[in-house]
């Protein structure tokens, strides 16, 4: 057998351990060199490969395939990095997947017990992972924009909005907790269908008077707003934007969104005498 280098030959190793659940040590553990052998002093497995002088490769020089230890439901070569690269899909498809949980995908499909340590870190590497492909998309945000314009100068949710919905925004901010810190600012509206219409997002350092002008300011002329007359704009107490919203869209119509009040008092009294 074959392999690029000793670092592959560690990941054949550390498969084939944790696939037959045998445990296996390795020594010497060098880059030139590697000795996989049975911990159980009764068990003569054992596998040796090292760098062919000829040809460079990583090859194989010695291996005695017989088992004659019992299995185990652990492993130290089950890794929070092994672990992290085998449910990498299905830990990013649900974050929110908790400790346990991976614990029990660990047993179910390894046969395997895994700690709680090495599955809170597996969770924190594939989060990493992802943040730094997330950072590499986000420094790529001017360039789709820029694509944007290129591909589709005249946007469809702006004209939609003009022939198909009622002049009633909604503006909403949240902050982001990802890789791109800062807030997400939004306008939404609704279509002749009683649906969320999406129409433009910004992302912003903070939710203040001037960044709120700024993404106003966009709407204002995209969506020819005038200064609002005929426009009524809905938001949730967010930080600066009443001031903004007078600068920008003086002739605007303003009113709050009850959405969290009334949730609040629904919670309080569920019963609709009480409410009335």
């Amino acid at each position: 057998m074959i392999f690029e280098n000793a670092i592959e030959f560690r990941k054949a190793l550390a498969n084939y351990a944790i696939e037959y659940k045998v445990q296996i040590k390795l020594r010497p553990n060098e880059p030139h060199r590697v000795r996989a052998k049975c911990k159980s002093k009764r068990c003569k497995w054992v596998c040796y490969a090292c760098i062919d002088r000829d040809s460079g490769d990583f090859k194989v020089n010695n291996y005695y395939p017989v088992h004659k230890c019992d299995t185990s439901n652990k492993n130290k070569l089950c890794t929070s990095k092994f672990v992290a690269k085998k449910f990498k899909d299905e830990i990013t498809k649900q974050p929110h997947k908790r400790i346990w949980e991976i614990q029990e995908l660990c047993r179910d499909k390894l046969g395997l017990y895994v700690g709680k340590t090495i599955c809170y870190r597996a969770k924190l590497r594939v989060f990493r992972e992802s943040m730094s492909d997330w950072n590499m998309e986000f420094a790529r945000l001017c360039d789709y924009a820029d694509m944007i314009k290129q591909t589709n100068p005249g946007s469809s949710c702006w004209k939609g909005w003009l022939e198909g919905c009622r002049r009633i925004i909604g503006f909403n901010g949240c902050f982001l907790k990802g890789a791109c810190k800062g807030e997400l600012l939004v306008i939404v509206d609704k279509n002749g269908n009683q649906q969320m219409f999406p129409i433009a997002w910004a992302v912003v350092d903070h939710e203040t008077k001037h960044s709120w002008s700024f993404f106003i300011n966009y709407l204002k002329d995209d969506l020819q707003l005038g200064t609002g007359e005929g426009l009524t704009v809905m938001e949730d107490m967010q930080k600066g934007f009443a001031a903004a919203l007078n600068e920008v869209l003086p002739n605007a119509e303003f009113r709050m969104c009850a959405r969290h009040i009334w949730s609040n008092w629904h919670k309080k009294w569920k019963e609709e005498e009480k409410r009335k």
